[in-house]
């Protein structure tokens, strides 16, 4: 960063504007600002500190204190500052919290801080001076802008008060400085957040590495405790105690297998022969059915016989029939021409006579053509003063047309004039609240940024506190599900072991003396199980327990699962939370602050555009000026329009003599025309229509006539078909020997008689069948007895439920064996892979453990980091002061701590003369002063090379000469000299602040600053 020029006002010491061109003293590498103590020569860099940054060069300085005390309350206080970075050029203007008179009333108002950042390249002083801004980087919040200088420049004020302006009073905080607050001034100036990421990376994926081995371990000692289980060794032996189990419990189920299989036979042969027997029974009762229908069936059949009689008949009727129907159709076609003949002979009189009525009032159409003729003359003289009227017309509307345009010309001249009385009140108000809508969005915007912060904060603690509460919910959750599989274990054993016992009862009691053990096979039983063997409900409450047991396990597993979850994620709500910083005021109270802020913005309403009320102002003006010029055109207009008018009814009035008065306009005549002329055509086209009716009705009579005798000879030629008929069906009844009632009666049956002729078939075929059927069935069973099914199925329900219970056992004991053997090839894959990840992450976990300061030096990485930076900076500091103490002292880092003790940033001197090292806190105050800036000086190159971003192209340095000058003489002040010289001649600018004359004498470039009553004032001063 190089400045280029600044300008304060109101600022400090300095109750005017006071600018500082910085061009030729930059140009010349090395310059002072010079003045009496209390002048304001620091303030110039306080100037710049705050411009930049918003705030002064001392921490500690309220930059409301900035203001100056000698200015006038309607001057602002303001500070410009254009600096040059890189091949840009950019402008700064900042206002700090300040009061102001009010714009109403008496009394004063407060303005809060405001900051504008441009790019400005290209332009020139003059162009700055006159308005020109150039592009607009960030404007009016000084979060924003601090943000965007910040990111500019590579660091923010901490770092620029260390390495670029070093202030009065300080220049020597980073020697003195502690290994503590030296690590955070490089940490600032040096980006080594790598570093430390990279050890947080490296201690999370450590830590998740032995979480998940020590998760995993215990997940498997927690399945091996569900099992009752203590160890994996313990878990072998298990599974060879589960395998005899099971090869016992299958030789019980092959004997029960054995027993289950001949009483299954028994009782399907049993259930064959019922089953004979049943059908025995089914054929006679069959039979019984079939032999009390067959009376039905013969009467049936003897019907059917006489039907067939009747359908032989049934196509004569239908020809009856039919030519019944055609007798009637023919009688009402012959009514219906009856009636069409004396209809139409009394339409053909009634059009005779109307036609001789139309006839009659020839006459009164000759008088409508004469009428009709008179009405076309006037029409014609109408038609003639048409053009005279239409100009009287226009020139009555244009007169009236006028006035009303007038009255509204008027109306809206008032309005234009009320509405820039009410243009002029609204810019002044919209002025006033863009003025306070300023700077409440500055509060507003820092009020927002703390707010969400804290309710990050609380959040977090939140939800910390309720994984905490999780986790040992979570806890209890697991011991309780543990405990109750530890229950259910032992509740199942115990039903397991009453449900044995009943078994060996019931084993028991099918020995006999001599026979073999269904299961070991031996005769001999010499002590066989006693009791009662009838315990009902022992089979339903071992699978109860065994159920009970399978779901708690179930449950065990699912608690310690989530317990291992829960752990995780409070471990990642806790570091979430520890990489928080904790809110200097509560949630609510900067809720309110928001709440506030923001209600006053909302009560300031939407922006106001003020150009455009400034340009609609000025649009009442034009359009006011405008209204009044129209309204002098109008009047002239009226005068000259009423005149047209008076003499274009004159002349109207003299066309139309001669014409009635009622037909003296377009509309009247024309309308008398339409009506004579519609009276006429009315009268011809009624008398042509009445004669054409007259020879149309007169044709239709005679067409009737013809129609009615058609219909008389259609009529006798189906009487005739008809009698034919009637003898054709009697004919045919005679022939079959039915009468016509029996007819009548039968021809209902003729539609089912194929229906009833195979009910017939089907019953004598049934009856042959059911008769066959029954005697096969009695050959089936004849000699044998009908078996007892209840007590044979009595019997091998016993034996089937002795074989489900060996079943049963045999697949728990099967399932149980697979399942040991399962968890035991698990967990041995397990366990290995535990081993194996143990070793491969071994290397991560060290490495972790290194960068987390756990090695001799106990150093973490980011420190090691900034102290290899650190000696880079002695390195660079020592090549300064060197050549200023010639050759006595170099810079040496100093190990905190004797033998194994930490390693840290501690600064001590190596004197040449004594040949030992020394504390820096024993240097005297001129050496201190070198010291300090060397060191400064190797910091800044070291920053600069280290970043590319960061470019420190001027240092300031306030005060400090003095020592040297007082100590030694004039040389150690010439030798530092020539050194900043050299400094300025190869990459940098240096600006410094003394009082010293030597120095003045040295360095005459730079600026004067002189004090008086009113405020102080600068002046440039050059090498004359």
């Amino acid at each position: 960063m190089r400045p280029v020029r600044l300008v304060m006002q109101a600022f400090g010491p300095y109750a005017g504007r006071e600018v500082v061109d910085f061009g030729d003293a930059v140009a010349a590498g090395l310059f002072g600002i010079y003045g009496q103590t209390g002048a304001g020569k620091s303030t110039i860099f306080s100037a710049i500190t705050f411009a930049l940054f918003g705030s002064a060069t001392k921490e500690e300085q309220a930059t409301a204190s900035l203001r100056s005390d000698h200015a006038s309350l309607t001057d602002a206080t303001v500070v410009e500052f254009i600096f040059d970075l890189a091949e840009r050029r950019y402008m700064i203007i900042r206002s700090p919290d300040q009061p102001r008179p009010k714009r109403r009333g008496d009394g004063e108002t407060w303005e809060a801080h405001e900051a504008h950042l441009f790019d400005v390249t290209g332009l020139t002083f003059a162009e700055i001076d006159a308005g020109a801004r150039g592009t607009v980087i960030a404007e009016k919040k000084t979060g924003v802008v601090f943000a965007a200088v910040t990111e500019l420049l590579g660091y923010g004020p901490r770092q620029f008060r260390q390495i670029v302006l070093l202030p009065q009073g300080k220049f020597e905080t980073f020697l003195a400085a502690n290994t503590k607050d030296r690590m955070e001034i490089l940490r600032d100036l040096f980006d080594v957040s790598l570093f430390r990421r990279l050890t947080a990376r490296f201690k999370t994926d450590a830590d998740e590495a032995e979480r998940d081995v020590r998760a995993q371990r215990e997940a498997c000692a927690a399945r091996l405790k569900i099992e009752g289980f203590e160890s994996t060794d313990a878990l072998r032996l298990g599974v060879t105690d589960a395998g005899e189990i099971h090869a016992k419990r299958a030789e019980i189920e092959a004997a029960r297998q054995k027993e289950e299989r001949a009483s299954a036979a028994t009782l399907d042969a049993a259930k064959d022969l019922d089953g004979r027997f049943a059908e025995v029974a089914a054929a006679h009762a069959t039979l019984k059915v079939l032999l009390q229908d067959k009376t039905e069936m013969d009467a049936l059949a003897a019907r059917i016989v006489r039907v067939e009689a009747a359908r032989g008949a049934l196509d004569r009727e239908e020809a009856k029939a039919a030519a019944a129907k055609d007798k009637g159709s023919a009688e009402a076609a012959r009514d219906a021409a009856r009636q069409r003949s004396e209809h139409a002979a009394s339409m053909r009189d009634a059009a005779a006579q109307a036609f001789d009525r139309e006839r009659a009032r020839d006459p009164e159409v000759q008088g409508l053509r004469r009428d009709l003729d008179d009405l076309r003359r006037h029409e014609k003289s109408i038609a003639d003063a048409s053009s005279a009227k239409r100009a009287a017309d226009d020139a009555k509307t244009s007169e009236t047309e006028i006035a009303a345009v007038r009255v509204a010309a008027e109306v809206a001249r008032t309005a234009l004039l009320e509405q820039r009385v009410r243009a002029k009140e609204t810019l002044r108000l919209a002025q006033e609240t863009e003025e306070r809508r300023r700077g409440l969005d500055g509060e507003l915007a820092s009020a927002r940024g703390a707010l969400k912060a804290a309710d990050s904060y609380v959040k977090a603690e939140a939800d910390h506190q309720m994984a905490g509460q999780t986790v040992t919910r979570l806890e209890h959750a697991r011991d309780a599900a543990l405990a109750e599989v530890e229950a259910a274990k032992e509740a199942f054993d115990a039903a397991e072991a009453r449900l044995s016992e009943m078994q060996a009862l019931h084993l028991a009691s099918k020995l006999a003396t001599g026979e073999p053990c269904p299961v070991c096979g031996g005769t001999d039983h010499p002590s066989p199980a006693t009791g009662q063997a009838e315990q009902a409900g022992l089979d339903a409450a071992f699978r109860g327990a065994k159920s009970r047991w399978g779901e708690k396990d179930q449950a065990a597993r699912e608690a310690v699962n989530a317990h291992g979850g829960a752990l995780g994620v409070l471990t990642e709500r806790r570091r979430a939370l520890d990489e928080l910083d904790r809110p200097d005021r509560g949630i609510g109270e900067l809720r309110d602050l928001v709440a506030r802020r923001q209600g006053e913005l909302d009560d300031l309403g939407a922006p106001a555009e003020l150009g455009v009320l400034a340009g609609a102002l000025d649009a009442f003006e034009t359009k006011i000026s405008a209204a009044e010029a129209e309204r002098d055109r109008l009047r002239d207009a009226a005068a000259l329009a009423s005149t047209l008018a008076a003499t274009s009814l004159a002349r109207l009035e003299q066309m139309l003599t001669g014409v009635p008065g009622h037909l003296q306009n377009a509309e009247a005549i024309a309308a008398a025309l339409v009506a004579t002329g519609g009276s006429l055509h009315a009268r011809t086209e009624a008398r042509a229509q009445a004669e054409t009716a007259e020879r149309m009705s007169r044709e239709a009579s005679l067409s009737s006539e013809k129609d009615l005798e058609a219909a008389d000879a259609a009529l006798v030629r189906a009487r005739e078909r008809q009698a034919a008929a009637q003898g054709a069906f009697d004919a045919r009844l005679e022939e079959v020997g039915l009468t016509v009632e029996a007819f009548e009666s039968l021809k209902p049956l003729i539609a089912q008689i194929d229906v009833d002729r195979e009910m017939v078939d089907g019953h004598r075929a049934k009856l042959a069948g059911a008769q066959e059927h029954l005697r096969q069935r009695q050959a089936a069973v004849e000699g044998r007895e009908r078996p007892i099914l209840a007590e044979i199925e009595q019997v091998h329900a016993v034996t089937a439920q002795g074989l489900r219970v060996a079943t049963e056992e045999r697949a728990e004991a099967q399932a149980r064996l697979g399942h040991l053997e399962r968890l035991l090839s698990d967990l041995s894959d397990v366990l290995r892979q535990l081993d194996e990840a143990e070793a491969a992450t071994g290397p991560l976990r060290l490495l972790a453990s290194q960068f987390d300061a756990g090695n001799s030096q106990r150093l973490d990485l980011e420190t090691y980091a900034i102290g290899a930076m650190f000696d880079a900076v002695l390195d660079a500091a020592n090549l300064r002061a060197g050549p200023m103490t010639d050759g006595r002292y170099k810079l040496e880092r100093e190990a905190e701590g004797g033998g194994r003790g930490r390693k840290g940033l501690g600064i001590q001197v190596f004197d040449a003369y004594t040949g030992k090292s020394r504390s820096a806190s024993t240097l005297s105050g001129g050496e201190t002063f070198i010291a300090a800036l060397a060191l400064a000086l190797g910091l800044a190159d070291v920053v600069e090379s280290a970043s590319g971003k960061v470019r420190l192209d001027t240092v300031f340095i306030d005060e400090g000469f003095g020592s040297l000058d007082a100590e030694n003489g004039a040389g150690t002040l010439d030798v530092v000299l020539r050194v900043l010289s050299n400094l300025t001649s190869v990459n940098r600018a240096v600006g410094l602040i003394s009082h010293v004359p030597l120095v003045q004498e040295a360095i005459p470039h730079g600026f004067y600053v002189t004090k008086s009553g009113a405020g102080s004032t600068i002046e440039t001063r050059r090498r004359a």
